[in-house]
């Protein structure tokens, strides 16, 4: 007696196939996620290296403000703090996920803080 083995490798592909579809659209959602926060790591380490040349400026905290939104496009806080001898950029910015029926969370909100201490020009998170 010869059992017929024909569409096995048909149906565990179908089962198989919803599994790596959620696998791969986590993968891509986490890595949209990684470049939104090194987009917002460029954005105010760049903000802090135009301090760093224009320091005189009397429009230094507007300058940076549009610097930032140039290259964020939306953010829904930036705190700049200057004193004599650090100025600080906090940012915080919503990122609407891809796939947001794979987790709860439809929107991650990344806040990212540095500082540079002017006398030493050292940039620290």
């Amino acid at each position: 007696m010869q059992l017929n083995h024909r569409g096995q490798t048909l149906v565990l592909f179908v089962l198989l196939l919803p599994v790596l579809l959620l696998v791969l659209g986590f993968l891509i959602d986490i890595g949209h996620l990684h470049i939104e926060k090194r987009k917002v790591d460029h954005a105010i380490t760049n903000a802090l290296e135009y301090v760093m040349e224009h320091r005189e400026s009397s429009t230094l905290e507007t300058d940076i403000y549009k610097l930032l939104v140039l290259n964020l496009k939306t953010i829904e806080n930036a705190e700049i703090h200057i004193t004599e001898d650090q100025i600080t950029i906090s940012v915080t910015k919503t990122v609407n996920s891809i796939f947001p029926f794979l987790y709860q969370e439809k929107d991650t909100v990344i806040t990212m803080k540095k500082s540079i201490l002017e006398n030493k020009r050292i940039i620290k998170e």
